[in-house]
């Protein structure tokens, strides 16, 4: 097992797509429902290559049912019977586990990995394994992989379902890419254009000179209150539809204060 990972400079890392590099491998995996929500996770969180060693048979209602929305990458994943030949086209393996010991090797929190993890997936195969309900990932199966995690979770049940352990690590991988940082991101025209901004300065102006502001003995208050007002709607980023509806509540206003003169 190598030393620690360097850390992650996400600002070099490239704008493309690279969970197609990424694999689910389920090893031993006795419950199709189990595969089936595992193909769901990955379908959540833009993963699509699964292959299952020693499982149990996935192409069912048990699976289809529960992972209905993942049936591509439940009709194409891979059926394989030795974990040593997967882990043998990766170049970096991770194995989950959540028991340790002398003979298991070195485990280490799930989190300190994924640098490395999302290094490796710039250009290279990346597996993360994981063992079935009862017991996970044997001593000898450990032994196939390059690393191992743990998910961090309370001492006192730490033990997590397999399908939900499959999710967690696929968050924290999708968290860190590119997709995620677009994920919350609205389409450009979402957002009001410059004229629209300035045509919605010269109302809220307005209203606040017909709400008296203008007539304060202090020189440009109103001109004070104008500027924190933009300022603070400068901050909340409202979309077109948010700023529509607040120039609507300010010509509801207008109408309802007599014009002021200027």
């Amino acid at each position: 097992m190598n030393g620690r990972p360097k850390r992650f400079d996400r600002k070099k890392f490239p704008f493309r797509s690279f969970l197609k590099n990424l694999h689910v491998v389920l090893v031993r995996a006795e419950n199709p429902v189990n595969i089936g929500q595992s193909a769901r996770a990955m379908k959540n969180f833009g993963v699509s290559r699964l292959i299952l060693v020693n499982c149990a048979p996935h192409k069912t209602p048990e699976a289809y049912t529960p992972g209905w929305k993942a049936r591509d990458i439940l009709d194409s994943a891979k059926q394989e019977e030795d974990l040593g030949r997967v882990t043998a086209q990766s170049s970096f393996s991770v194995g989950f586990t959540t028991r340790i010991g002398k003979r298991r090797g070195e485990a280490r929190p799930f989190p300190e990995w994924l640098p490395r993890i999302l290094d490796a997936l710039r250009s290279k195969k990346v597996h993360l394994v994981f063992g079935n309900e009862k017991n996970g990932l044997s001593n000898e199966e450990l032994e196939k992989c390059h690393a191992i995690a743990i998910i961090p979770a309370n001492r006192d049940y730490s033990s997590l379902n397999l399908s939900h352990a499959v999710a967690v690590a696929l968050y924290g991988i999708f968290s860190s890419s590119p997709e995620a940082i677009r994920a919350g991101e609205k389409p450009r025209e979402v957002y009001p254009s410059p004229g629209e901004l300035e045509i919605f300065s010269r109302r809220l102006l307005e209203t606040l000179e017909a709400a008296g502001y203008g007539q304060s003995e202090r020189d440009g208050f109103v001109f004070q209150i104008h500027e924190k007002m933009q300022r603070f709607f400068r901050k909340s980023a409202p979309d077109r539809r948010e700023l529509h509806l607040f120039q609507s509540f300010l010509s509801r206003i207008l109408r309802r204060i007599p014009a002021i003169k200027r």
